[in-house]
């Protein structure tokens, strides 16, 4: 479990509960809170940088929650990651991959 602040109030969350869009562990809190991850708060992949974003499943039927889910998968499966990696586990791949 770990801790963020905003503002006067302090939330604590377990850094791998999967963030609400791309499905991955949150690792660390966001501006948009805890719930998503920083790199989907950003609008970036963590793997490789490209653009990613979800609508709402009731304005595209789940489709960007779908193609972003098979994205994240597909860097998992080129990295040899499980499914529920933690956050050394993910440094460790970008310095043996060489990922900035």
């Amino acid at each position: 479990m770990k801790t963020a602040t905003y503002g006067e109030r302090t939330i604590e969350y377990d850094e791998q509960a999967p963030c609400l869009s791309c499905g991955e562990p949150v690792h660390n809190a966001s501006m948009g809170g805890t719930v998503i991850c920083p790199s989907c708060d950003l609008g970036k992949c963590r793997f490789c940088g490209i653009s990613v974003f979800v609508m709402k499943k009731e304005i595209d039927g789940g489709k960007s929650y779908n193609e972003i889910r098979q994205h994240m998968k597909y860097h998992r499966e080129q990295l040899g990651l499980k499914e529920n990696y933690t956050e050394k586990e993910l440094h460790e791949v970008f310095i043996r991959n060489k990922i900035k």
